[in-house]
């Protein structure tokens, strides 16, 4: 385990160190347009690059030292169905990058390759759960497969919609396998994630890296089989109430986001500067819109803990923070 730590940072050091190297071969960069992209030179989309390749590296440490971290997949099917899938929505976001497919066939895509996740990954498909508002178990039957690629395709459109600025995302992640990594047994898997998110990060908030949709694809599939499996498996979630406030806060940016757009008529898929960051950022500094961020990220979850898993409570008192906050910034606007 030492080894396979001490090799997999050693090769990141490398790579960050030998960057721009690494993103002239990738040749993918954002490049500014004075609408929605306001930086100033264009920066690399290596992001989902970056982080499929700690994937990749972190398989063959542990074909060659046999630490166990991939027996997070209960067989070399399952695994296969995970590097399968990683890869395809690698592949739809390095296209989209480079591209800019139209929103709607995107989504296609996206609903897709999620729908094939599940025919092809039992273990990823959701047929049951509890809530802690109902006193029966949830058996979804025959609805099991839409409902299941309903969550994959939200989660990930959401996580879309949640970057925006520097460091938000990746912070986001962090802060999400940071509470994996406390409350489940995979300690060392998560350990590696974590890494791999800190390393991105660096490169990010130095403004030499954006995810991209590439790796905002790869994070998210990779966060939802974390999350699912977590579930299903291994059977830390008690109640999806947990997962709901994990992830509540670019769930309910994205709800507003398109009820917004559909009540003006508009693509609830097509971007524009009204996210939750981009408010945030037009009155405060890139550090203060990350530590606003960091808090509205932690707050459902740590008020869940605090307050005895309580739900209508936690959700009520989110809410109204949340849209306080949102009707004060739209005031500047």
């Amino acid at each position: 385990m030492i080894l396979s730590l001490c090799i997999f940072v050693t090769i990141n050091i490398i790579l960050i160190i030998n960057f721009n190297k690494f993103s002239k071969l990738i040749n993918l960069y954002d490049i500014p347009d004075n609408k929605l992209k306001l930086h100033k030179k264009k920066i690399s989309l290596a992001g989902g690059t970056i982080i499929i390749t700690n994937i990749f590296l972190l398989i063959f440490l542990d074909f060659i030292f046999k630490n166990g971290l991939t027996e997070f997949f209960n067989s070399g099917q399952e695994l296969f169905s995970f590097i399968l899938i990683l890869s395809a929505f690698y592949l739809l976001g390095i296209y989209d990058d480079k591209y800019k497919l139209k929103p709607n066939i995107k989504f296609f895509f996206i609903f897709l390759i999620s729908f094939l996740y599940v025919i092809i990954n039992n273990n990823i498909l959701i047929n049951n759960f509890s809530l802690s508002i109902y006193d029966h178990r949830i058996f979804l039957q025959n609805y099991s497969i839409p409902f299941t690629v309903f969550c994959l395709v939200i989660l990930i459109n959401s996580l879309n919609f949640f970057d925006g600025v520097n460091g938000q995302l990746l912070i986001f992640f962090l802060v999400i396998f940071s509470y994996l990594l406390i409350k489940t047994l995979r300690l060392e898997f998560y350990l590696f994630i974590i890494i791999i998110i800190i390393f991105c990060l660096i490169l990010n908030l130095k403004n030499k890296m954006f995810l991209g949709d590439n790796g905002v694809y790869v994070m998210s599939i990779l966060l939802s089989t974390s999350i699912i499996y977590e579930h299903n498996t291994y059977k830390e979630f008690i109640y999806v109430d947990e997962i709901f406030f994990l992830l509540l806060l670019p769930g309910i940016d994205l709800l507003r986001l398109s009820i917004f757009r559909l009540i003006h008529r508009k693509n609830p898929f097509y971007g524009d500067r009204n996210h939750i960051q981009h408010l945030l950022i037009n009155r405060f500094s890139l550090l203060n819109t990350n530590i606003y961020l960091i808090l509205l990220s932690i707050l459902p979850i740590f008020l869940y803990n605090i307050l005895n898993q309580n739900f209508y409570a936690v959700f009520s008192i989110f809410l109204v923070i949340y849209s306080l906050l949102i009707k004060n910034l739209l005031n500047d606007i």
